[in-house]
């Protein structure tokens, strides 16, 4: 995958994508008291909200894109029997929906409150949804009962997962295509998906008008050659103009 946190944060997404935590266990030698702290590191909101944004449409049954009727495309395109003889298509669709089920068992842990209980994966589409996309209003007493920190808890190791199944996913893909079972263009495997460029330094052919001055129509097929030079002029030309009028 092409996104920050996946390129530059692997190890941290690993970590998440695992559940793996650190536990501090301090005891006192002359007491036998004993106290633990739990120590986890979490990418900043703003870069997995859009990670978030881009497996989105993988997990919205309403997406063109959404993963099961992927995988329904892919069944059509390659053939039921020959695509089983590559790979478990059932396997699969069991595969993903095991991160994205929010109905299933917590995938790491459950949270208590006075009021109940609820799993991570719930806490998750409750950070998505309620949190980061549409604020929906959390019907749940238990999810209430908890703070966006606790929810984004649970989120990020939830997005890391599922980002997991998209990238296997897509050496699957890859192997197909390699194996001339699957042709799709080229483009689709090359062309960019995300902004690496944030400034922007090129050459540009520049022209100003007096304020009012309607753009031509066939300036879109025809290029400057279209704009009357005696109307258009360039800023050079413009700024000597204004300095013959002050002389």
């Amino acid at each position: 995958m092409a996104h920050s946190l996946i390129r530059e944060q692997a190890a941290l997404m690993s970590k998440l994508h695992s559940g793996q935590v650190t536990i501090w266990v301090t005891v006192n030698t002359k007491t036998g008291e004993e106290s633990h702290r739990l120590q986890v590191e979490y990418p900043p909101e703003e870069a997995l909200e859009s990670l978030a944004s881009r497996v989105r449409p993988l997990i919205l049954s309403s997406e063109p894109i959404y993963y099961a009727r992927a995988l329904d495309a892919l069944e059509q395109l390659v053939g039921t029997e020959a695509l089983n003889e590559e790979i478990d298509l059932t396997w699969w669709r069991d595969y993903w929906r095991a991160v994205i089920d929010a109905n299933l068992a917590a995938q790491a842990y459950w949270v208590a409150t006075p009021s109940g209980t609820t799993t991570d994966r719930k806490l998750m589409y409750a950070w998505l949804y309620g949190d980061v996309i549409h604020a929906q209003s959390r019907r749940s007493s238990v999810i209430r009962d908890l703070s966006i920190d606790q929810r984004y808890y649970a989120a990020a190791p939830g997005i890391a997962r599922i980002c997991d199944r998209v990238i296997y996913t897509h050496i699957m893909l890859k192997g197909l295509i390699d194996k001339g079972m699957l042709t799709v263009d080229p483009e689709v495997l090359n062309e960019a998906v995300v902004v690496t460029k944030t400034s922007v330094d090129e050459e540009v052919t520049v022209r100003v008008s007096d304020v009012g001055v309607p753009v031509p129509d066939d300036l879109t097929t025809i290029g400057p050659d279209a704009l009357d030079p005696a109307v258009w002029r360039t800023p050079h030309q413009d700024i000597a103009a204004l300095r013959a009028d002050a002389d």
